[in-house]
């Protein structure tokens, strides 16, 4: 089975997951026009990504909304392209 996943992209640079495991582009869309609505109407509010995630975005900080085909585990699209040394911020 297909699924979908939405991202949203931050001024920093960074990406955040809002929806995964989206069974078709509608699902997918009500999630990104979602995030858009609060983006627009709520800018100096956290938000919370996904439920339980712990992880809340400014709304004026997201800067670009993305729905994509969840990549496949066990391929190069699904797999981390980043050193895994260092920090993580």
């Amino acid at each position: 089975m297909t699924t979908h996943e939405v991202l949203l992209e931050l001024s920093s640079g960074s990406r955040v997951l809002i929806g995964s495991e989206l069974e078709d582009i509608p699902a997918a869309n009500v999630i990104a026009t979602r995030w858009k609505a609060l983006a627009e109407e709520r800018p100096n509010e956290l938000h919370e990504t996904m439920p339980g995630s712990g992880v809340a975005v400014r709304g004026a900080a997201i800067v670009a909304i993305k729905a994509q085909l969840t990549p496949k585990a066990g391929t190069m699209a699904g797999m981390l392209k980043v050193p895994r040394d260092g920090s993580w911020l």
